[in-house]
């Protein structure tokens, strides 16, 4: 009976079986993405990243697909479309395996939609120059590539990749997530002119901007992205915003600033904002250097989701009749969500804990800003405020860590959960719990998952895998080619 069953039945199945709809999905992790806990090999509990847990997904739904493909000869054949729709690099020498497999078939690329190449340690027996021309050959033949992501930096890659790009999915590509030099920014100009259908694109720029950057012809260019919604940048990126602001940018809705720990030499955001940010209704900030809140929340009306560094010291506090920053010049109507980065010094745990100690006047001063402006954080402000979320993830570690807030911070943490509730606004941390839900160990928790009647769970598919293969291992007994060996090999070494 298994074996009679049709193929687009097969396929059905395999496609529930790989749980990799989501990442075929047209965006990435942003600030909102909830991180989740896991225990580590020691016993302690850990926050993993939403990246993180993409790239766990990525694995986990690669041995699936190995489980089809080495079952038996029906679905090794219908199975080739699942182990090629998406490619998850964490080895150099893993891209020169699928290299040499697609150059023996060029057909096994037209299935390929997704291309990840994560960080990986320096070496691994190739050198960058193989890579490089390991990676392009790929790229080349992958023409329906929708999403293209490497974690790790392209210095000296960065023209040969981004040609290949152009050349071969310049109509396919939505997703572009790279990492640059800051040196590198004519050639990703250049690369950005010949990508008109980006949706989504994450840039993160390396090393210290030179004083005076030459852009060549590049700086003459006004760019017209039609398609982009989504644009986060990281790093010293003010060169790439001062040039944005010429550009032609219609579907522009959500934008993404980190700038680490730099706090010199910050771009004109306002400008970026009076030109693109009427339409914009996601706005992620999380920067250093104090900005102009009031009138940032003024040039993006239609903002749903704002989040800011609750540590800036944003004045009118003093003169203010409820004690609380002017972080509004008139009630914001669309904001529901605010994010709250830093705040690594409003509890009391962690390394602000031994920094108290050591200079408790700076401090201080810090938690003041923290609190002024927690209480601006209302429905006077925002109308229509439904949560509010603490996005640090090393301040919700050291939460665990210490067990909760320090003593002497905790009628903070009361109060501004007296607020919350008054104001009927829920307040999350990272994970999208309230904030202060810690972890618990299994046999604490006494919580059972229920799972819907007529809604099984997916590992029964799993299961279901594993009983078909060992029942077709006793009717066929065929070798697995070794073209499939070389690539089971690869994929069972990532990390």
């Amino acid at each position: 009976m298994v074996l009679n069953l049709p193929d687009e039945l097969w396929l059905d199945i395999f496609d529930l079986a790989v749980e990799d709809a989501d990442l075929l999905d047209h965006t990435l992790p942003t600030a909102f993405s909830e991180a989740t806990w896991f225990k580590t090999l020691y016993g302690d509990w850990s926050l993993r990243t939403a990246q993180e847990g993409v790239n766990n997904a990525q694995r986990r739904s690669y041995g699936t697909k190995k489980a089809i493909m080495s079952t038996c000869r029906t679905w090794r054949r219908l199975g080739y479309e699942f182990l090629y729709r998406f490619l998850f690099f964490s080895n150099p020498r893993n891209i020169q395996r699928v290299c040499a497999l697609m150059d023996h078939d060029q057909d096994l690329g037209r299935w390929t939609k997704r291309l990840h190449i994560t960080r990986y340690f320096a070496g691994g027996g190739t050198t960058m120059e193989t890579t490089q021309n390991s990676l392009v050959s790929i790229i080349r033949h992958c023409p329906n590539l929708q999403i293209f992501v490497v974690n790790w930096p392209l210095s000296n890659t960065l023209q040969a990749i981004g040609d290949a790009l152009c050349t071969f999915c310049s109509r396919s590509l939505r997703v572009l997530h790279i990492n640059i030099p800051t040196t590198s920014l004519a050639k990703l100009i250049f690369m950005l002119q010949c990508l008109p259908e980006l949706v989504t694109a994450h840039i993160e720029f390396d090393g210290t901007p030179p004083e005076q950057i030459h852009l060549g012809a590049a700086a003459d260019l006004a760019l017209t992205l039609p398609s982009l919604q989504r644009l986060s940048l990281r790093g010293p990126f003010q060169d790439f915003l001062e040039e944005a602001i010429g550009w032609n940018m219609p579907s522009l809705r959500a934008l993404s600033l980190d700038f680490v720990n730099h706090r010199d030499d910050f771009p004109d955001l306002l400008e970026f904002l009076r030109v693109h940010g009427a339409e914009l209704t996601f706005l992620d900030l999380n920067i250093i250097p104090t900005l102009d809140v009031p009138t940032i929340l003024d040039l993006c009306p239609l903002l749903t989701t704002f989040t800011f560094n609750p540590d800036w010291r944003i004045p009118g506090w003093e003169h203010h009749p409820f004690l609380e920053s002017s972080i509004v010049r008139r009630p914001h109507a669309n904001i529901t969500t605010i994010g709250l980065h830093h705040l690594l010094y409003a509890f009391g745990v962690g390394y602000a804990a031994t920094y108290d100690r050591v200079d408790p006047f700076a401090t201080q001063m810090i938690r003041r800003r923290n609190d002024v402006n927690f209480a601006a954080l209302n429905k006077r402000n925002f109308p229509r405020l439904e949560r509010i979320r603490v996005l640090n993830t090393t301040l919700l570690s050291d939460l665990e860590a210490n067990n909760g807030p320090s003593q002497q911070c905790y009628e903070r943490w009361e109060r501004w959960w007296r607020q919350c509730g008054k104001e009927g606004v829920r307040l999350e941390d990272c994970t999208g719990e309230t904030l202060g839900t810690l972890p618990m160990d299994p046999e604490d928790d006494e919580t059972e998952s229920v799972v819907e009647e007529g809604e099984p769970p997916l590992s029964s598919l799993r299961e279901l895998l594993m009983e078909c293969k060992k029942m077709n291992a006793q009717r066929e007994m065929d070798v697995t080619p070794p073209a499939l060996r070389m690539i089971y090999a690869g994929t069972s070494r990532l990390s």
